[in-house]
């Protein structure tokens, strides 16, 4: 298949940046060993990029005889990307800059997830507030990237269906978009993306999944979740539903899911479910230490609760994690027979705690195929709360490597 010039020029210009993010502090011999260019292609994209800001000059090689070379680098520290993730109960946002920095981060609660537009308008305020806070030139910002859970039509912008925020076909972008040109007086570029692949794109960028072609993440929090990235790319799916862990059946006659099908994984293991099984135990008269530890009341019965009278030895709550651990193990067996991913990461709330990690990990050990998935590592992230909102404003980055750097306005090169 024969290339055209204009795109032979893209593929250069990916592999020439690419290269300058992943090795750090490089200089353009080494540039054109590494990516196979010849030394005058090297050097021309190099000086492309140096011209836009998206790579700078870092000093002489040390250590070098004769003339040291100038080294380059990635000046991520010059543009900055927002994320934002929609979890059912919060809001979490950040800014950033390209090498993962965070300059300004909070989150707000959602009172009424079903309040499409006031969920929308909250977010809005919430990124206007960091912002304002960050202190950042708003030109030096490329773009909001947005993560939700469900199924999502990414070109339009829209949410299908979220069974967390009982969301049909709600529009998201377009609202907040203008929401935001409102409050700031620009209209970025903006990216919608499932909430759990954003989690694997903060891990592939800036967690536990870096320097990794294929690895699995896995978000155990109020709901159940995955994503896989494989040859550096997120696994999709013909219609975008890919990953969807927490819905697989695990009990063909169990509990009623949020996504109104029965015995859901996410219906028996997730946050949600272990709150709600507490509660019903509670109700049900048996005597355990999680109602003392929610202050008397049960409606203030959360997974942390469970997860807090578990670690004082608790039966019923050591019973209730051991249980989730075990479908939830199972679940992650399954995914490493079929899929033998190198590695797979454990991240969202319940991935803190010790007590459901170790019953996943002895269970993962028993139900896994003999000899399937023998060199798969199972970590937990390092990325914390925020790690959907850093993969969302990651998308940013991500587009910047894949266009081989940026065409700026007059306005972002002057505030560079």
């Amino acid at each position: 298949m024969r290339v055209d010039k204009f795109t032979l020029a893209l593929m250069n210009r990916r592999l020439v940046l690419k290269t300058i993010w992943e090795r750090g502090a490089i200089n353009k011999a080494e540039i054109a060993r590494r990516t196979g260019l010849s030394l005058p292609t090297a050097i021309k994209i190099t000086d492309e990029l140096l011209d836009n800001r998206i790579v700078r000059s870092c000093g002489r090689q040390e250590g070098a005889s004769g003339k040291r070379p100038e080294m380059y680098e990635f000046a991520g520290d010059c543009y900055y990307s927002v994320g934002i993730d929609f979890a059912p109960t919060v809001l979490r946002a950040l800014v950033m800059d390209l090498n993962g920095m965070p300059v300004a981060k909070a989150k707000r609660p959602i009172p009424v997830p079903e309040d499409a537009d006031a969920v929308i308008q909250t977010a809005a305020e919430l990124i206007d507030q960091l912002l304002r806070e960050s202190g950042i030139p708003l030109h030096r910002v490329l773009g909001v990237g947005v993560g939700v859970p469900g199924i999502l039509d990414l070109d339009q912008g829209r949410v299908l269906f979220s069974p967390n925020f009982h969301w049909e076909d709600v529009a998201l972008l377009e609202p907040l978009g203008r929401l935001l040109l409102q409050r700031t007086s620009i209209r970025w570029p903006m990216r919608l993306e499932n909430s759990n692949r954003a989690m694997a794109l903060g891990e592939q960028f800036f967690g536990s999944g870096v320097g990794y072609h294929y690895f699995i993440c896995i978000n155990l929090g109020y709901g159940i979740g995955a994503a896989a990235i494989e040859n550096g790319e997120l696994c999709v799916g013909a219609s975008g539903t890919s990953g969807e862990l927490g819905h697989i059946t695990v009990e063909k006659d169990g509990p009623l899911c949020t996504c109104g099908n029965n015995g859901c994984l996410e219906a028996v293991a997730s946050g949600r479910a272990i709150a709600q099984q507490a509660r019903n135990l509670i109700s049900s008269g048996v005597k355990t230490r999680i109602l003392e530890l929610a202050g008397g009341n049960i409606e203030r019965v959360e997974a942390k609760t469970v997860f807090a009278a578990a670690r004082e030895q608790d039966v019923a709550a050591l019973d209730l994690v051991r249980r989730a651990g075990e479908y939830i193990g199972i679940g992650i067996a399954s995914y490493i027979n079929l899929l033998d991913p190198e590695k797979i990461v454990l991240a969202g709330g319940m991935s803190n705690e010790s007590l459901l990690i170790g019953q996943i990990q002895k269970v993962v050990k028993i139900r896994r195929m003999r000899f399937a998935g023998r060199r798969v590592k199972l970590r937990v992230s390092n990325l914390g709360e925020y790690g959907t909102a850093i993969g969302a404003a990651a998308i940013q980055l991500k587009t910047l490597l894949r266009q081989g750097g940026l065409s700026l306005t007059k306005e972002q090169e002057e505030a560079v």
